[in-house]
């Protein structure tokens, strides 16, 4: 029997074709989709497409499902590929009682307490963690773990929201009218921050690849430059390899995509060091890490993730680690935004182990919201060893110029003030 699935998209750019992933020819497939996502549908494929205003409005979403379901039958599966769409897609799954990751599941890959209880019910380390509702429990936590601490929501996304605590002072400030229903607190974990990526089908992990971070998420979003470079080192390789799987079991992560962050962390001793658990997404990571999978190891993760969600057979060949490194840099966006880009200097070519650049062109607004994915350039690299990525990294932040003038004043050049010049460093 032809399966009948229901898409819930909330994406506006390539990965929405989701034509490419599922043959509308042989299955029906219907979307949910908001009005910006709505554009890279294929109408004339898709059997309809509802556009919501909001999709995380439970009740408009489980209206339209049934409206569809009366038209079109049941569905067989709900496909919801971003992190954002996994509570809808499993209360669908409840209400109309199709198979997959219903509302209890989900909250084992989106709620931070919970999977860090998980986590830790199955022998792995996790930060100390407290699901903090009010001001209060905060305080407490404080007192009971000093600083600094981690203050951030039990289910965001991006670093949207997260901050680390470094005093009371700024505790304080940070508490004044803070709404706390959905915050946790969490131990703050000092080491280097790993990021792997893997796809697991029916239990069995088919491929991974950990990734070195030079600086965090948050480092990102408040105005540092982020790396990633892949791990070369096959005894590391193997202890994060089996972490993965462990966390994979413990979360009944059985066919998905996923995107691990750990901490390899120092052990007080000084002899060696322990991984701990930081936070786990069922879904293909962000940044450049889905543009660098696909063009160095030939793996499209969001397909991968469509198909294994949907059951169907993976080829997928295990990570060579004899094979490239891979690695990425983000630059974010100015300091004073919205921001007009003037130049911004490309530097393939000029840079060894950089195969591939996407930079702002002249006249690109930076309104600070781009996030991972409207930045100041981001760049790609490919190399024999971890080493001569590292290298290339360096040589870009040191090349890297991008100018730029305030929304709202004459550029360089046009009698206005002189444009800036953005300088970054990894933290």
């Amino acid at each position: 029997m032809n399966r009948h699935i229901l898409i819930i998209n909330r994406w506006n750019n390539s990965f929405a074709e989701y034509h490419r992933y599922v043959d509308h020819s042989v299955d029906r497939v219907a979307y949910l989709t908001t009005a910006a996502g709505r554009a890279p549908l294929d109408e004339e494929l898709a059997e309809d497409i509802r556009v919501l205003s909001d999709l995380s409005d439970t009740g408009d979403v489980l209206a339209q499902t049934a409206q569809l379901i009366a038209l079109y039958g049941p569905f067989t599966h709900v496909l919801a590929l971003s992190e954002f769409d996994l509570e809808p897609a499993g209360e669908i799954r409840r209400h109309f009682g199709i198979p997959g990751r219903g509302p209890k599941e989900v909250a084992a890959v989106r709620d931070k307490v919970v999977m860090k209880g998980l986590v830790a019910a199955a022998g792995l380390r996790v930060p100390a963690f407290q699901e903090t509702p009010t001001a209060g429990q905060v305080r407490e936590f404080a007192a009971r773990h000093g600083y600094p601490f981690v203050l951030k929501p039990r289910a965001g996304a991006d670093s949207q929201g997260v901050h680390v605590v470094r005093s009371e002072g700024q505790l304080d400030t940070l508490l004044d009218g803070a709404g706390l229903t959905d915050a946790q607190c969490e131990e703050f974990i000092d080491g280097a921050l790993y990021q792997i990526d893997g796809v697991v089908q029916g239990g069995r992990l088919l491929t991974s690849r950990s990734w070195r971070c030079g600086g965090s998420c948050l480092d990102f979003a408040t105005g540092t430059a982020f790396s990633s470079v892949a791990n070369d080192d096959r005894d590391f390789e193997e202890r994060v390899t089996d972490f993965a799987e462990r966390v994979c079991a413990a979360l009944a992560l059985t066919d998905d995509v996923f995107h691990l962050e750990v901490f390899r962390s120092p052990r007080p001793s000084g002899d060696g060091d322990d991984l701990v658990f930081l936070e786990i997404g069922a879904r293909a990571g962000g940044g450049q890490v889905r543009v660098i999978w696909e063009e160095v190891y030939g793996v499209d993760l969001v397909a991968a993730s469509a198909q294994v969600q949907l059951g169907e057979d993976m080829t997928i060949a295990p990570m060579d680690l004899d094979g490239p490194v891979a690695g990425y840099l983000m630059m974010p966006e100015p300091p004073v935004r919205p921001a007009v880009v003037d130049a911004v200097t490309s530097l393939v070519g000029r840079v060894p182990a950089l195969c591939s650049e996407t930079l702002p062109p002249p006249g690109t607004v930076l309104s600070g919201n781009g996030g991972a994915v409207h930045t100041a350039g981001t760049f790609r690299y490919r190399a024999d060893r971890s080493a001569d990525v590292e290298a290339a990294i360096a040589r870009t932040l040191a090349a890297y110029r991008l100018d730029w003038h305030p929304q709202g004043e004459q550029p360089a050049g046009a009698g206005g003030p002189t444009a800036r010049e953005a300088v970054h460093v990894v933290g």
